[in-house]
């Protein structure tokens, strides 16, 4: 009976043990996450319990706490963060909290509700928005508007609403000597009897057989400007400034210009594809490079930096010395020092060049 009382006590006690190990079971990724001390791991955004349960630090989240928790309010669609409290928008959008978009490039009278569309304002109309919609009873198609709800007349009409006809057709912008009719003098015929000198002289700034084309301000880019009345420069899409001298960058362009519509071409320290890269690893870590190497800094996708090497050196950071001892005529070997005193700054100048040309052939292949 005694013997029957201790195997059954015996196999209570094995199945309780049992049942507190699962209850205190940790899953594998949490044990190995817990082993490596938190000192030791540099990227890691949590501590560990007597428990080995893994703690979040504050402005962390997810399984290992490598999801970094973005500004309170940030758009989830739109935005994005690299790091707790930030928000970073999505190309397209802008804003602090990344909740507002970029209309398309060119939009003049037009909103948007996405990026990159352009709704037009009331009284505008066209891909861009920049057609007026003209009076409800101007003439369909012998008026055109310039701004909303206004009516000028076409070549040949007259009127509040373009429905009546001109005595001397054909002179928009000028004056005539007849101005009720045109007799042809012998030899001439026609509605203008050819002879548009004494029917049609225009008025000052404008200029053409009729008296039709605005003269533009005389500074305005006669390929990338034009205008609808006199003196003024109204600039073509992609381009802006007094006298449409000066491009639009890409939308979100940070430390760059442009030479033509939509670049982003990043001015010196900076790059990536909108400039935004600041490209001073070699300022900040100026022992980079080995035996009077030359550091230029590059963004982080082509390795953050590359060290041109002077000649007998070798290695990523030029840290390996291949230059063989060398005499000159009278017997005496060189010293380290008078062999690289013989790489000049002209030398480095020109490896320098050679190494960002070599880098553009390999992205451009």
């Amino acid at each position: 009976m005694n013997l029957q009382c201790l195997v059954l006590f015996a196999w209570c006690s094995i199945v309780f043990h049992d049942v507190i190990e699962a209850a205190k079971y940790v899953p594998k990724w949490k044990k190995q996450a817990c082993e490596i001390p938190t000192s030791q791991n540099e990227h890691s955004h949590y501590t560990c319990d007597d428990d080995g349960e893994v703690k979040c630090l504050p402005g962390w989240t997810g399984d290992l706490c490598d999801v970094p928790k973005c500004r309170s309010g940030c758009d989830p669609l739109q935005g994005y963060c690299n790091r707790p409290g930030e928000c970073l928008c999505k190309l397209g959008y802008y804003g602090e909290r990344c909740n507002k978009c970029i209309p398309l490039p060119g939009c003049q009278h037009g909103y948007c509700n996405v990026s990159f569309e352009c709704i037009c304002q009331e009284g505008w109309d066209g891909l861009f928005c920049s057609e007026p919609l003209c009076r409800r009873d101007c003439h369909s198609t012998r008026g055109y508007c310039d701004t909303p709800g206004e009516c000028k007349c076409r070549l040949g009409w007259s009127g509040r609403v373009c429905r009546d006809c001109q005595v001397l057709p054909g002179c928009q912008h000028g004056y005539c000597d007849k101005p009720l009719e045109c007799k042809c003098n012998p030899g001439y015929t026609g509605i203008l009897c050819q002879n548009r000198k004494y029917i049609c002289k225009c008025n000052p700034g404008y200029t053409g057989i009729l008296c039709q084309n605005p003269i533009c301000s005389k500074t305005c880019h006669k390929e990338r400007g034009y205008c609808r009345k006199p003196g003024e420069c109204r600039c073509k899409v992609g381009w802006w400034g007094k006298n449409c001298e000066k491009c639009y960058p890409y939308p979100g362009c940070a430390n760059g210009n442009c030479t033509r519509p939509w670049e982003c071409n990043c001015k010196p320290g900076w790059g990536g594809m909108l400039c935004d890269e600041e490209l001073n690893y070699c300022e900040k870590n100026p022992d980079t490079c080995k035996n009077d190497a030359k550091c230029v800094s590059l963004t982080k996708e082509d390795g953050k930096f590359r060290c041109l090497c002077r000649e007998g050196t070798s290695g990523k950071n030029c840290e390996i010395s291949t230059q063989t001892t060398t005499t000159t005529t009278t017997g005496e070997p060189q010293s380290e020092e008078e062999i690289q005193g013989d790489v000049t700054t002209e030398d480095l100048t020109i490896l320098e060049q050679q190494s960002i040309s070599n880098q553009e052939n390999n992205i451009n292949q």
